[in-house]
C-alpha cells in the first residue's frame, strides 16, 4: 500500500471514529437530559406533599445525591469514551506510520485490552 493510500485511508477511519465518538456522546446527553427531567419531575411531584422542615431537608438531600450520582456516572461515561477514541486513534496512527511488526503488536496489545 502506498504512502498516500495509507494517509487516506487513515483519514477516511479518522473520520469514522470522530463521527462515531460525537453520536456517542449525542446520546449521552440526551440520556442524561431525559433523567435530569425524569428527576425533577418526580422532585416536583413530591415536593406539594411536604409539611415540615425536616421531610423538606431530607427531599433535598435525595434530590441533591441523585443529581451528584448523575452527574459522576456522566463524567465516568464521557471519560469512558474520550479514553476508546483515544486509544483507537493511537492505533489507527500507530497503523499508518509504524513499521508492519509495530503494526501487528500493536493490534494484539488493542485486542487484548478490549478483551
Amino acid at each position: 500500500m502506498s504512502m498516500i493510500e495509507k494517509q487516506a485511508k487513515l483519514g477516511r477511519e479518522l473520520l469514522e471514529l470522530n463521527v462515531d465518538t460525537v453520536r456517542k456522546f449525542a446520546e449521552l446527553s440526551s440520556e442524561n437530559f431525559r433523567r435530569y427531567m425524569e428527576l425533577n419531575q418526580s422532585y416536583a411531584q413530591k415536593l406539594p406533599e411536604v409539611r415540615e422542615v425536616g421531610a423538606f431537608v431530607e427531599l433535598q438531600r435525595d434530590y441533591g445525591q441523585s443529581l451528584w450520582d448523575g452527574v459522576r456516572d456522566d463524567f465516568k461515561a464521557r471519560g469512558d469514551i474520550v479514553r476508546t477514541a483515544v486509544e483507537h486513534t493511537g492505533s489507527l496512527i500507530r497503523g499508518a506510520f509504524g513499521s508492519e511488526p509495530e503494526v501487528a503488536e500493536g493490534q494484539a496489545e488493542a485486542a487484548a485490552e478490549a478483551a
